[in-house]
């Protein structure tokens, strides 16, 4: 099997690449994996050379701008990355009679009545900001082939920066004696990149292939500033996070309220993800042992 990774080294796919590696029926797998350093998602040329030379059985494309503001304040950037992007990989795709997986959020919901136990991928999606529709969109885009499987995931954590990761500011901060402020009133389920990628690679090693759209993310739902108290708690000596309410944050684009996502179709194909905790406690020991080394 040969699999095309863009956005190979961001967090996901960083994570992918070392799930594919470790599971027994995709070690063997060619993995071409590509990034911005290679070439701008949204030059239709620069896809269709890349993904033509490789013929890819498989494609998963994780490659997105997901800062949400950003895409309020430029939603040129959206149409260009998120959905011209998307296309690119589409029609790559098709072409080479590639299987698509996307990576989605969310965010295509809009929190405000989450339904028992989390939505449902055959629920409505709503967005709430111009991320939120360019996902949507590239969804619909995904569907435009038979054989394509989206994934939904939420509140993604593992990564190396600071800026772009919510967990590991948190360990940052009280490490450093800093209070945390963190929003209080908005909920969904925090992700680890490595269970994702696990995930994935379970839902890509299959004999008869999972197609359509399925939610994935850690068990249980909360809001950030829980996860800064989970977090805290378990540091001696760090300060408790600061309560903010959402409507007090100052963003620009539109947050759900309750975007927690129901895996049931993941736990009925036979993989289920542990729950956040267990994953925060995870990811922090791997940066202990990263400052270690």
């Amino acid at each position: 099997m040969r699999l095309y990774l863009t956005g190979a080294d961001g967090m996901l796919g960083t994570a992918l690449t070392a799930a594919l590696a470790e599971h027994p029926e995709t070690a063997d797998w060619e993995v071409r994996g590509v990034s911005v350093r290679d070439f701008d998602i949204a030059d239709a040329a620069a896809v269709r050379a890349s993904v033509d030379a490789f013929k890819p059985d498989v494609v998963v494309h994780t490659a997105a701008h997901a800062i949400v503001d950003d895409l309020e304040l430029d939603p040129k950037l959206a149409l260009r990355v998120n959905i011209a992007g998307v296309r690119n990989i589409v029609e790559a795709c098709a072409r080479n009679g590639s299987r698509l997986v996307y990576i989605s959020s969310d965010y295509v919901f809009d929190g405000k009545d989450t339904p028992p136990g989390g939505y449902r991928e055959d629920d409505l999606p709503n967005p709430q900001s111009v991320y939120g529709l360019t996902k949507v969109a590239g969804e619909r885009l995904a569907a435009l082939l038979d054989d394509h499987l989206t994934v939904r995931t939420s509140w993604l954590f593992g990564g190396v920066d600071e800026r772009l990761d919510q967990v590991l500011s948190i360990i940052g901060h009280a490490r450093r004696g800093e209070v945390s402020r963190l929003i209080d009133d908005q909920f969904s389920a925090p992700t680890y990149t490595v269970d994702l990628a696990r995930a994935l690679a379970f839902l890509l090693a299959r004999g008869e292939g999972v197609t359509g759209t399925i939610h994935v993310t850690n068990q249980g739902s909360a809001s950030w500033h829980q996860v800064g108290e989970y977090l805290t708690a378990r540091l001696p000596g760090a300060p408790t996070p600061k309560a903010v309410p959402l409507a007090e944050w100052g963003f620009l684009g539109g947050r759900p309220v309750d975007s927690t996502l129901n895996t049931d179709r993941l736990r009925e194909l036979g993989w289920t993800l542990p729950h956040w905790q267990d994953a925060v406690d995870r990811f922090h020991r791997s940066v202990l042992q990263g400052d270690r080394r």
